[in-house]
């Protein structure tokens, strides 16, 4: 369908209803990273999962955001299971800037072996 909007009209896009739409993701309140897979990603709708906004507008920050993310994360889950403290069913979102836990959120981070490692080091010299 087409839609004309007034010229001078306020529009605001509810990003969090987006990423729960039901139309795009099925089960969309449950925690599912397999829906980001390359394979189930290109049907989707472009449009469909956007936290850093889309078009000539979106955040600038988004490719400094995810580096960031990535270098502080990739570290952690190499070196450490993180298992939660307290129960998730139990945390209670804040609607905020950007959606937090009310609380703080307490992991146990359990540091990964060696011997537990999915690879080898070759202990050879160079």
């Amino acid at each position: 369908e087409s839609y004309v909007v007034p010229a001078g009209t306020f529009v605001a896009l509810n990003i969090y209803a987006v990423h729960r739409d039901s139309n795009f993701w099925p089960n969309p309140d449950v925690f599912d990273p397999d829906r980001f897979l390359p394979e189930k990603i290109k049907n989707r709708h472009p449009y469909s999962y956007i936290p850093f906004s889309a078009g000539s507008r979106n955040c600038i920050g988004q490719r400094y955001g995810l580096l960031e993310m990535k270098s502080i994360i990739a570290p952690l889950v190499h070196n450490f299971y993180l298992e939660p403290v307290d129960y998730l069913k139990d945390i209670q979102l804040k609607l905020d800037l950007v959606i937090r836990p009310s609380h703080p959120v307490h992991m146990r981070f359990i540091p990964i072996t060696c011997k537990q490692k999915s690879f080898k080091i070759n202990a050879e010299a160079t």
